[in-house]
């Protein structure tokens, strides 16, 4: 079977597990090295973040696949390993290979589990018209303004502390000075940031982008237009008491009116709270990301 047959048959089993999943485009051999294994293909490549980047390692070994049979999934991640190892330091906890697959392919994840790798972050989907209507409450939502970032930062920063556990993120001095100056051009744009009050106090934060700035994540679904929630922050002493949600539903009505309702997100898959609250919204699992972290010990 040469790569496209492989390409082809990948293309129609992931089809057959999600309609939301689009069809995978081919494999690109100028993007990175080529591997190929009986029932697999893939590309695999290096990426090097700058400092000023908190959402991942600054080092990033990823790897495509294509897979015509999930159980060739663990030749290719060796192949990859025989590959790569040499370039890699061990130890060095800045440093990770990566692996995302559409997260209802399962048949093949316990090759990635005996390797070491962990289901890091999830990018979720939420299909039009889903998730549960909130109630009346107490909270008000407000478009953040140029004066409010302090607060505005402060609740980004903690989502970065946050998740820094579960492995998704890299919380740096360099980063958080980078927030403060996305966080200073968003609040003087369009108004894409909101926050929620209670009595005055600023209680949580909803940043979002809207087609044509979300149009990066349509190659991760079928719909035609999706717009991105990029974050959501809650003060801890103010979680579970409706904040969170309220702030959700302000983005659905944004969404919504903008003709953009498929909504796409990501979080930390290990994180307790981000979890469970974004699929009792209407979100579910639609790509999963694997790590490994540090590559070699």
């Amino acid at each position: 079977m040469d790569v496209s047959e492989i390409e082809a048959a990948h293309a129609a089993r992931v089809a057959a597990l999600d309609p939301l999943l689009p069809v995978p485009p081919p494999l690109a051999p100028g993007a990175g090295h080529l591997l190929t294994v009986d029932g697999g293909a893939g590309i695999a490549w290096r990426q090097e973040s700058p400092l000023t980047d908190p959402w991942g390692p600054q080092r990033k070994h990823l790897l495509e696949v294509r897979l015509s049979e999930p159980s060739s999934l663990g030749g290719l991640l060796d192949s990859w390993f025989d590959l790569i190892h040499s370039s890699v330091t061990p130890g060095d906890l800045d440093c990770a290979a990566i692996v995302e697959i559409p997260s209802r392919d399962t048949a093949g994840v316990l090759a990635l589990v005996h390797r070491g790798f962990v289901p890091s972050s999830v990018l979720a989907v939420r299909p039009p018209g889903r998730g549960p209507a909130v109630g009346p409450t107490d909270v008000t939502i407000r478009a953040a303004e140029p004066t409010d970032l302090e607060a505005a930062l402060e609740l980004a920063v903690a989502v970065v502390e946050y998740d820094a556990p579960f492995g998704k993120v890299t919380p740096r001095p360099e980063a958080i000075a980078a927030l403060r100056l996305q966080m200073a051009g968003a609040l003087a744009g369009p108004p894409r940031t909101w926050l929620a009050t209670r009595d005055d106090e600023v209680l949580g934060l909803l940043q979002i982008q809207l087609p044509p700035e979300s149009s990066w994540c349509d190659r991760y679904s079928t719909a035609p237009i999706a717009g991105y929630l990029s974050t959501l922050s809650v003060r801890a002493d103010h979680r579970s008491t409706g904040v969170g949600s309220a702030l959700v539903a302000h983005a659905h009505q944004v969404f919504d009116a903008a003709e953009a309702p498929t909504v796409l997100l990501h979080h930390a898959l290990p994180n307790p709270r981000s979890t469970p609250f974004w699929y009792r919204n209407g979100y579910r699992p639609l790509w999963t990301t694997w790590t490994r972290r540090p590559l070699l010990r």
